[in-house]
């Protein structure tokens, strides 16, 4: 199982609250791959299908270990974001 963090800019989306606590913990059946990288992107595209957005969304989704880094890093403004995880198998 590999845990996903999910941002929800709080600006542009007036659900992104409901929306963090709604998805939260869910978990997704993808065909994973090797580079994480591309698995995060599985998990954006299965999020907007969920959420009823396009994939256009301000929605960020990263491995669990690149959101520690970003994090420690000061690398993002957390004021800035609502923030929830998801799973895959």
């Amino acid at each position: 199982m590999n845990t996903y963090i999910v941002l929800i800019p709080v600006e542009d989306n007036h659900d992104a609250r409901k929306n963090c606590e709604d998805i939260e913990n869910t978990n997704f059946e993808i065909e994973t791959q090797p580079c994480s990288t591309v698995n995060a992107y599985k998990v954006l595209l299965e999020l907007n299908k969920l959420l009823g957005l396009n994939e256009d969304s301000n929605i960020e989704v990263e491995p669990i270990s690149d959101f520690m880094d970003r994090s420690n890093d000061e690398g993002f403004n957390v004021d800035s974001y609502f923030i929830s995880y998801v799973t895959t198998k």
